[in-house]
């Protein structure tokens, strides 16, 4: 099974600060492991697991870690929309196979469906665990929100709510209509 990570910015020391769902390493005696691929200059890394004393529980829905890529060069944070989202804009999420793939493969179209000060509501398609912490992203694949629920319909977090919250201290690069700040 895939989950996906989200790399949310690197820090000084070239670790990629990975936030990622918290379902798996809310239980620290879990057997489960989460590995990370990053890209290099061939491909991709051999994967590497991540140790559950790396891992911290933000809250219950997300966690991080940080990670640094053998070989630096390839990896870039994810930028943040920030602007205000509305029902029917156009949005996009990764699909990834069910087992023994480390990439996405596709990145299908949706919209949103509803917008609350916190959550929105979409129809991307997904994989069945998808919804644990698929990124959201506008056309210009910026970061809009992080899927964390489905029920009947995915439910995400907004990066607006987010960063009031677990992103404030994660992150450097933020975008609004193609304006780093």
């Amino acid at each position: 099974m895939v989950i996906p990570g989200i790399i949310v910015s690197i820090n000084d020391k070239e670790e990629a600060v990975i936030i990622a769902d918290a379902t798996f390493f809310s239980n620290k005696t879990s057997q489960l492991n989460f590995w990370v691929s990053f890209p290099n200059s061939t491909g991709y890394e051999q994967e590497r697991s991540v140790r559950f004393n790396e891992v911290v529980v933000e809250d219950e829905y997300f966690c991080t870690f940080t990670l640094k890529p053998i070989e630096g060069g390839f990896i870039k944070p994810i930028q943040f929309e920030t602007q205000p989202l509305e029902r029917m804009d156009e949005v996009h999420s990764f699909v990834f196979p069910r087992e023994e793939f480390i990439t996405p493969t596709s990145y299908p179209k949706g919209f949103i469906t509803c917008v609350t000060p916190k959550v929105i509501f979409h129809n991307c398609k997904m994989h069945e665990f998808g919804y644990l912490g698929s990124p959201v992203f506008n056309f210009r694949g910026d970061l809009v929100a992080i899927t964390y629920l489905d029920k009947g319909q995915l439910q995400a977090w907004t990066v607006k709510f987010l960063l009031t919250g677990i992103l404030r201290e994660k992150n450097r690069t933020l975008v609004s209509n193609g304006e780093y700040s």
